[in-house]
């Protein structure tokens, strides 16, 4: 290898003679050229480095890259190995804070985004842990992916999170939806904390109280009056007849919307008069086996009829068959169990009653039951409601109570039926 020490110029560098292969700058001690074989173009490529030894004389030797001739000044070099040398001199190992930097450019330019992370966490999480992920999956589709999506992880702060995701649903009057998007987006951050995505959660000491404000539990049970002016006013506002007959139904059973809208007619056994709601539409952990069953009344045999003379010419295999055809042709798909909460919310001043939900209608049975007029049993509420029971009751009591979950439904059902 020929080595010469000559002043770096352009000149001598614009035509080096075949037989050298480093130059040793005169002026800038450590400062070379290392020039290598001739090229097609009949140029030789030429790299610029700093040589220099960092820890005293049995410290590291480390060779600096500056760059390469022809893609920048040979003026500017020569100043940046000027300032490198006083940053040596001051004892930075300048070689071991570049590859730092190149180690974090490299991280950074690789950081996930808000979207990867999404998709991890549904895929690895979400439809692992849960049993209704639809919700969750609407959540991030509409609030969340088209408004930060795309930002990296490494990027994203609190304060955006806030003004592009929260602030909006809050500001549209989903005072609890933004509460439920606080929630899941703390989840998904801890995810990504817990799988070495994101260094820590930027949301982890948001409070509800800051978002959507503090949530009081519901308390809405309609009177004997309300729930009679409710059904006879529904059918004049315009509303479906499946949505109508499907709140009709929890009215009748005290089931959950979600249980309700469900309904397929495979489900229902005239002759023991049980409808059996199987575990997948049923309130519970993920993987649960407990099923709802039902007992059919009078006044439910009632509905049936009308739902399957209103809708039979589908030959559908739903209760409550959406005729819509925005995704399938129609009675291929159940109504949507939202579908009941925007329909009274868009009717409500119509029908003339305090604002209530879907779900109301079911505290609202169990509030009636347990009344005077009726008075039935807490426990056989409780299994009307399908909830478990607590405590001892719970592990020993495994009663059923479906006689006197009949006869008080019986009684609910003749009680509004009369009033009509």
């Amino acid at each position: 290898m020929s080595i010469v020490k000559m002043l770096l110029t352009d000149s001598l560098l614009s035509s080096v003679p075949e037989p050298i292969k480093r130059i040793n700058d005169t002026k800038l001690s450590g400062f070379h050229a290392r020039v290598g074989k001739m090229q097609s173009d009949k140029r030789r490529k030429i790299a610029l480095y700093l040589n220099y030894r960092f820890g005293g004389v049995k410290g590291k030797q480390r060779n600096y890259l500056l760059g390469y001739y022809g893609e920048c000044d040979l003026k500017d070099v020569r100043k940046a190995v000027e300032s490198l040398k006083g940053r040596i001199a001051s004892g930075e190992d300048v070689y071991a804070t570049k590859q730092h930097a190149l180690k974090q450019q490299f991280i950074d330019d690789n950081s996930p985004t808000i979207a990867v992370l999404t998709n991890e966490f549904i895929e690895r999480d979400i439809k692992v842990n849960r049993k209704g992920i639809d919700p969750v999956i609407r959540m991030f589709e509409k609030d969340i992916l088209p408004f930060i999506g795309n930002y990296k992880l490494k990027e994203i702060t609190r304060r955006e999170i806030f003004e592009k995701v929260l602030d909006p649903i809050t500001d549209r009057g989903a005072k609890t939806q933004a509460n439920k998007t606080l929630s899941i987006l703390k989840q998904m951050f801890n995810f990504g904390v817990e799988r070495d995505l994101i260094q820590g959660n930027p949301i982890s000491t948001v409070k509800k109280k800051s978002v959507g404000g503090l949530e009081k539990s519901r308390t809405r049970a309609l009177e004997f009056e309300e729930v009679v002016q409710v059904f006879e006013r529904l059918p004049k506002l315009g509303i479906s007849q499946q949505i109508i007959y499907a709140l009709k139904c929890i009215t009748l059973t005290g089931c959950r919307p979600i249980e309700v809208t469900g309904a397929q007619w495979q489900e229902f056994d005239f002759e023991k008069m049980i409808w059996t709601i199987p575990a997948e539409r049923v309130k519970q952990n993920k993987n649960g086996e407990r099923i709802h069953k039902v007992p059919i009344t009078q006044n439910m045999v009632i509905l049936l009829d009308e739902l399957r003379a209103a809708f039979g010419y589908l030959n559908s295999k739903y209760v409550f068959p959406s005729t819509t055809t925005n995704k399938s042709g129609p009675g291929e798909q159940p109504i949507d169990r939202h579908s009941l909460s925007r329909s009274i919310s868009r009717k409500l001043e119509q029908l003339g009653v305090p604002k209530f939900v879907p779900h109301d209608l079911r505290r609202t049975v169990s509030t009636r039951l347990g009344g005077d007029d009726i008075g039935t049993d807490p426990i056989v509420i409780e299994k009307i409601l399908n909830h478990q029971l607590q405590g001892v009751q719970g592990v020993y009591n495994m009663q059923e109570y479906m006689g006197k979950r009949r006869k008080a439904l019986e009684k609910w059902g003749n009680r509004i039926a009369n009033m009509s």
